[in-house]
């Protein structure tokens, strides 16, 4: 037993005594290890860094990577120790690497208008650069043809985009014809052929004139014009200086009027001046309930008289230089396509 005890003893005074031996000798040869100033790492590229790094024998350990706008790709964004710091050789520098800026992909704006091509740039966080304009037989007016970056391509985000939009196609001149002493409806045809738009219509009075009458035109017969050139009408109506809207030259009204209930069939007559002269649109029987459908164009002046059994039931009157439907008045107008209306109501009759 006391055997065990001695040589038990011997083991646990050896083993101190190395463990005291080794602590000193690591000690001392920490405390006579070169001290190095860590120098400025951010910014710089990692290739650089870990030149660096290895030739002042430290160990660089990278930890990740990421997405930054003012750090060029593969360059240090930080480091670990921070620069200045003193450490001895054989240290960790813990350092991240910059991604670059995020780039992302350049949406196709091609034969897109050109605001929903804006929308679109912004929504992709891309800003709008140089807008260019030019003339395009393929390309619709106020559409992109193309536009730099090029499509699916990837550019830094905030970036510009240039943009290249089309006016339509290259505007053909043509001689402005003569149109005086046509009604509006004809002269606007003429008009239509060419390829021309009518811009604006305004009224005169010329009591020698019959209503409806173009009297003048600008520019003059004769002048060179194209599709870009504005045209305006003057007609001949019951009052001066009034404007009609030229989107009423290619609409249409509805006039819709129910026949009272009943058990016999109804005989109705409908008649118009819209043409000139009064002509009958209706003369026949129709059932107790059923409907009279009328259609009217809203750029000429027109009245409509329904007739119901020998009978004048009411008169509608169009007014094309109405702006708007009033409900107490006997006059309607739609500029927009075809517009469908409530039965007449009676308010709306002129005796």
């Amino acid at each position: 037993m006391k055997s065990i005890l001695k040589y038990c003893f011997i083991f646990l005074l050896a083993f101190s005594i190395a463990g005291t031996i080794g602590f000193y000798s690591i000690r001392l040869f920490t405390q006579s290890a070169d001290e190095i100033v860590l120098p400025q790492l951010t910014g710089k590229n990692i290739i650089y860094v870990l030149e660096t790094l290895t030739n002042m024998g430290l160990n660089a350990k990278l930890y990740g990577s990421r997405y930054d706008d003012a750090v060029p790709r593969y360059a240090v964004i930080s480091q670990d120790p921070q620069p200045g710091s003193t450490i001895k050789k054989g240290r960790d520098i813990i350092i991240y690497i910059s991604k670059g800026a995020k780039e992302n992909i350049i949406p196709d704006l091609r034969q897109i208008p050109l605001k929903q091509a804006l929308i679109l740039l912004e929504k992709n966080e891309f800003k709008k650069g140089h807008v260019s304009f030019t003339y395009s037989l393929k390309t619709k007016n106020e559409c992109v043809i193309a536009h730099y970056p090029e499509p699916f391509s990837t550019a830094l985000k905030g970036s510009s985009c240039d943009l290249l939009i089309s006016r339509g196609i290259n505007p053909v001149a043509v001689i402005m014809p003569d149109i005086t002493r046509l009604r509006l409806e004809k002269a606007s045809a003429v008009i239509e052929n060419l390829h021309l738009d009518i811009s604006q219509i305004i009224s005169n009075v010329d009591p020698h004139q019959d209503w409806g009458i173009i009297l003048s035109s600008t520019p003059h017969a004769g002048s060179h014009v194209t599709a870009n050139t504005p045209i305006t009408l003057v007609v001949n109506a019951l009052e001066k200086g009034r404007h009609m809207s030229p989107d009423k030259l290619n609409s249409l009204i509805l006039l819709t009027h129910s026949l009272s209930p009943g058990i016999l069939k109804q005989h109705v007559r409908v008649e118009t001046d819209m043409f000139g002269p009064i002509i009958n649109l209706y003369n026949e029987y129709m059932k107790p309930g059923e409907d009279i459908n009328i259609l009217v164009p809203p750029a000429i002046k027109t009245r409509v008289n329904i007739f119901i059994d020998q009978t004048l039931e009411k008169t509608i009157i169009i007014d094309p230089w109405k702006e708007d439907i009033d409900a107490g008045d006997s006059i309607l107008w739609e500029s927009s396509p075809l517009q469908f209306y409530q039965p007449i109501s009676p308010d709306w009759v002129t005796n």
